[in-house]
């Protein structure tokens, strides 16, 4: 049973998070103010903030695996889907730089990460069973939602024109307006769920040591 300092740190750390989402929404609409339109556009100041926060989520993810070998084959699939991603942003430019290949050399890392799991996959079973009861897998479920099904769906240029059914309204403005804060909203909530899985190990591995210490029979 969680006694009740966990639960009240437990509480605050959501509280926080939800206070970042929100000062996340709040800092869009003044910069909306601020800049109309050209915060939207390809490569303007939110798709380039979305391609720094997966990274940091990749990153976050890497650094995680590094100090946790119980967890690595787990966190490092975490981390090159986080980087696949990272890579998917770039898309346009791959696209035009790298003919045939693109982007799509960035499942090289995800691939690699699960023929690491086939090699561990002893320890693996334990390791997924236990991050699937982690509030960090709830945020990230809750992150890939409003990345692909809600921001997809909203961004789908066809589905405005058929929803609208208005041949004068330019609907490539409108995906973007959808699509684009909602997918950067999402990616925030990726991040943070990174930091939330990485404090709930390290929460565990405290409780771990501090439960053999009091078991350590004394001499």
């Amino acid at each position: 049973m969680t006694n009740q300092p966990t639960l009240f740190i437990h509480q605050l750390r959501q509280l926080v998070y939800l206070i970042i989402m929100v000062l996340s929404v709040v800092l869009l609409w003044h910069m909306s103010d601020i800049y109309k339109s050209a915060l939207i556009v390809e490569h303007a100041a939110v798709e380039n903030t979305q391609a720094i926060i997966i990274l940091m989520t990749a990153i976050s993810f890497g650094l995680h695996a590094w100090s946790n070998s119980a967890n690595r084959p787990l966190l490092l699939l975490l981390a090159s889907l986080a980087l696949a991603a990272f890579i998917r942003e770039h898309d346009a430019y791959l696209e035009a730089t790298i003919p045939y290949v693109s982007w799509y050399f960035c499942w090289l890392f995800p691939i690699a990460a699960i023929i690491n799991i086939i090699r561990t996959r002893h320890n693996f079973g334990k390791s997924l069973t236990a991050f699937l009861q982690t509030n960090g897998y709830h945020m990230m479920v809750t992150a890939v939602i409003i990345i692909i099904p809600v921001a997809q769906l909203l961004g789908h240029r066809s589905f405005l024109q058929d929803l609208i059914n208005d041949p004068d309204t330019d609907t490539y403005m409108l995906r973007r307006v959808l699509e684009e804060p909602i997918e950067l909203l999402g990616y925030i909530q990726l991040l943070l769920a990174s930091v939330e899985l990485y404090i709930e190990h390290r929460l565990l591995e405290r409780r771990n040591r501090q439960q053999a210490e009091v078991s350590e029979p004394v001499s």
